[in-house]
């Protein structure tokens, strides 16, 4: 079962964290004992007070949204059993420029390794030779780098979001229009996401029309699309793929003023608390859980690795996939691990049909009730995921 598999990658991961830590103590008792010091206690107490914190550089673009604040959160209990000493985060918005000097800055401040959320998949160059010149090299975080090389890429497989989305709605769509809500193509992501889609229903489903809804992640471009499009093709209309989690609202909303309430399914992306809250009610069908804790968990641990000189391989286990991969993106080949994200639906399902290269199906869900999800930890610590969460 999916639910199980995504169970066992986090508690192998776990495992491994706790494999580097016995690692990391081990060598500091080793570096007392030649020492001449005396270690008082129990031997891990005191490996923990004799080993000085590795220190680790962040970089991030947002911390505004629940995903990123609950990253956030994720890394900081992470780092805490890693003895990693975060440096950051250093936030840069969507400041490209600010972000390559915000890296050179931990670089300065003697971070061992860089833990970095790119702008976008090309710009981090500078940033990149900057590193490489000092010995210190980067882990990038949900988003593949395409000009110049990084330690690890740690991002959820986008086009499996995009083959998820599809084969869910091949399932109970034959006919009619589909509505592709697309971030942006630029991006790695959003590139990805729509590229599995269009690839998955080419196979799956050819007798529906994608009408696919450029937004370049921009949520009020999204809102007047699904009402453009619900206004234009009506019932005709019998799903909206949202790439992002920003539009859940307004497709929620729109299909409701058209009447067309439980007749459309809406899918979602991130897995935040809200879409959590709305698969509950009813309200959507499914979305893919960007898992945060996962991100956390495996930008840290490579970035161990990397701070202690760790040469891995294509093949090797990773934290959230079967094994690490090479992955592409403008050219440039980078290590990745491309972690498997749950999708999330009312119930647990299995959903088959054609796969695409690179991407496994049949793809067995994740009932919205999992307490494990990010979304519903996240929401429980914040008064429920439905805490603010409008009925249409």
């Amino acid at each position: 079962m999916w639910t199980a598999y995504v169970q066992r990658t986090t508690e192998e991961g776990e495992m491994r964290v706790r494999k580097r830590r016995v690692a990391l103590l081990g060598a500091a008792v080793l570096a007392a004992a030649t020492a001449g010091i005396s270690l008082q206690g129990s031997s891990a107490h005191a490996a923990r007070k004799a080993s000085a914190p590795v220190p680790i550089g962040v970089a991030l673009t947002y911390n505004n949204t629940a995903f990123w604040s609950a990253y956030i959160n994720y890394e900081t209990q992470y780092a805490k059993q890693m003895n990693i000493k975060l440096i950051g985060p250093l936030l840069a918005g969507t400041n490209a420029a600010l972000q390559n000097q915000q890296v050179e800055e931990l670089v300065n401040k003697g971070a061992k390794a860089v833990i970095v959320n790119p702008e976008t998949a090309v710009s981090l160059g500078p940033a990149i030779d900057y590193a490489a010149k000092h010995g210190v090299k980067l882990i990038s975080v949900d988003t593949i780098v395409g000009v110049g090389k990084v330690y690890m890429v740690v991002r959820a497989s986008n086009l499996q979001y995009g083959e998820a989305a599809c084969l869910y709605i091949s399932k109970y769509v034959r006919s009619g229009d589909v509505v592709d809500i697309e971030g942006d193509l630029t991006s790695s992501n959003g590139a990805d996401r729509t590229n599995g889609f269009n690839q998955c229903m080419k196979e799956n489903d050819p007798g529906v029309k994608v009408l696919s809804e450029p937004t370049v992640w921009v949520e009020a471009t999204a809102a007047t699309d699904i009402q453009t499009a619900l206004a234009a093709y009506g019932s005709k209309v019998k799903a909206i793929y949202d790439q992002y989690s920003g539009p859940d609202p307004a497709a929620i909303a729109a299909v409701a003023k058209h009447g067309l309430t439980g007749k459309v399914i809406i899918i979602g992306d991130d897995g935040v608390p809200y879409e959590m809250c709305d698969i509950q009610r009813g309200d959507m069908s499914a979305a893919s859980s960007q898992p945060a804790n996962l991100y956390a968990q495996g930008a840290l641990t490579y970035a161990l690795d990397a701070a202690q000189g760790k040469v891995l391989k294509v093949g090797e286990p990773a934290i959230g996939a079967p094994s690490l991969q090479n992955v592409t993106y403008k050219g440039d080949v980078n290590l990745g691990d491309p972690i498997v994200a749950p999708f999330v639906t009312k119930t647990a399902l299995s959903l088959t049909g054609k796969g695409i290269p690179g991407v496994t199906a049949p793809i067995p869900t994740t009932a919205v009730g999992n307490a494990k999800l990010w979304g519903n930890v996240y929401g429980a610590a914040h008064g429920g995921v439905c805490a603010g969460v409008p009925k249409p």
